[in-house]
């Protein structure tokens, strides 16, 4: 079996707009959310880049997604099948809440002296800080730890080649933490524990029942 993903985070949305934490949790794509997604499929037509199977998490944002890069793309046709271990990290109680809230809790959790100093630990960490620091402090209990997150997007990634066709391109939409945990998870050093862009492109090969990257963020429109 032969794979190649083309690992898609989802467009632009209004909470990403406003610094808000989405998770499990939805809100819209903005306008420029669609554009970037239409952008992609008018840019994959171009290079005559074509799918064999299409997928997203089971998050509004990411099937939205998914079909405007699709019908951008001429391949309106393609079912999106979707996989719900494929979705965002969660943040339980910190669902919604601003960004630079979160971080700040985080750092002053950590015994850091502000946002800005706990960020630059995070980013270079051999670990998730962050999932561990707010599965700790969530108030609901219902954060996911590490262990809870990474596994979960195992499970997922072992569904996407179940189901995929023995052989050939795929779609699939997922989200900026899921992302980069996913590219950790085949090769630590891949990237910073920082999400890609909005509808950029993360190329992998599942081959020998091995994976391996091929790029980490293209943006191709």
């Amino acid at each position: 079996m032969s794979l190649e993903v083309y690992l898609v985070r989802h467009g632009k949305t209004v909470f990403n707009t406003v610094g808000r934490l989405q998770g499990w949790s939805d809100s819209p794509l903005t306008q420029e959310g669609r554009a970037v997604a239409e952008n992609l499929g008018l840019a994959l037509a171009e290079r005559n880049i074509t799918f064999d199977a299409a997928f997203s998490s089971i998050s509004p944002r990411a099937v939205d997604t998914a079909h405007l890069i699709l019908h951008a793309a001429g391949m309106r046709g393609l079912e999106v099948g979707t996989i719900a271990d494929l979705r965002e990290y969660c943040f339980g109680g910190f669902e919604g809440e601003y960004v630079q809230t979160v971080h700040q809790a985080v750092a002053r959790h950590r015994g850091l002296s502000d946002a800005d100093t706990w960020l630059q630990v995070f980013r270079s960490a051999e670990t998730h800080l962050l999932a561990e620091s707010v599965s700790e402090l969530d108030f609901l209990d219902l954060a996911e730890t590490e262990a809870q997150f990474v596994g979960r997007l195992r499970r997922g990634m072992r569904e996407l080649v179940c189901r995929a066709p023995g052989q050939g391109r795929i779609l699939m939409v997922s989200h900026g933490m899921a992302i980069t945990s996913i590219l950790k998870s085949i090769d630590k050093d891949s990237i910073p524990y920082q999400s890609v862009p909005n509808a950029s492109v993360s190329r992998l090969v599942f081959e020998g029942e091995v994976w391996r990257i091929e790029s980490v963020g293209e943006m191709l429109s």
